[in-house]
């Protein structure tokens, strides 16, 4: 069934960019429209440095201020076909699937690492594969496995232990979607400094986020406490 807000024009303030959900793990990624005056939920076909996605239209995510960085982008090739959609689908199967290959053959080699999200592009046979690890890994004899088995070229990513949060997504202590993995664009410094502001605990199992970094949450409100400072 169609939202509520299905035929709504989406209103962006960059000429010709709009949000597009890709993951629904993560954050909207900003993209071209092109000659495409998309619509709140449509699913389009984008075109992103990593290959080719379905992604849909959203209405629901902050408005595109300024262009994004080079590379934090992509653009809308076109409205998605039922036949892109059915694909899609198929994908996200095969995806779960090469996930749990990849983690038993991790185990089975040995390596110190943890694959946290493979992406299958719509077109072609391209694979991303995410994941932590805290040293280097030589991980040749894994790349080479998967390809063989599911006949695409892999490309590993390794991920900082913020960014990794982002992509395995989860809830915080709050009870709600991780911050990181949900409005957020883009990371900011957080520092105790800030807890002490908020008289928060200073116990670091209650002011850290699924990363073992301090919560990104700490920023969102530091500035409505008074400063120490400007008394």
């Amino acid at each position: 069934m169609k939202s509520a807000c299905a035929g709504c024009v989406v209103p962006h303030l960059v000429e010709d960019l709009v949000r597009v959900v890709v993951d629904p793990n993560l954050p909207a990624i900003p993209c071209r429209t092109g000659d495409l005056e998309p619509h709140h939920d449509d699913p389009v076909v984008v075109e992103l440095n990593d290959g080719v996605f379905l992604g849909r239209v959203t209405l629901f995510a902050p408005p595109v201020f300024r262009p994004p960085h080079r590379g934090a982008g992509g653009r809308i090739l076109r409205a998605a076909l039922d036949e892109d959609v059915e694909r899609a689908q198929r994908l996200v199967e095969q995806e779960r699937n090469a996930l749990t290959y990849l983690r038993r053959r991790v185990k089975e080699l040995r390596l110190e690492m943890r694959p946290l999200k493979v992406r299958f592009s719509l077109e072609g046979r391209k694979a991303i594969v995410l994941f932590l690890a805290e040293n280097r890994v030589e991980y040749g004899g894994l790349v080479r496995d998967a390809a063989r088995r599911y006949r695409r070229r892999f490309e590993m990513r390794h991920l900082g232990v913020r960014d990794g949060a982002r992509a395995a997504g989860g809830l915080g202590p709050c009870g709600r979607p991780l911050c990181c993995a949900g409005f957020m664009t883009r990371f900011h410094s957080v520092t105790v400094r800030m807890a002490k502001r908020q008289k928060l605990s200073l116990n670091p199992a209650k002011i850290s986020g699924m990363c073992g970094r301090l919560m990104c949450c700490l920023s969102h409100e530091v500035d409505q406490y008074p400063d120490p400072k400007k008394r």
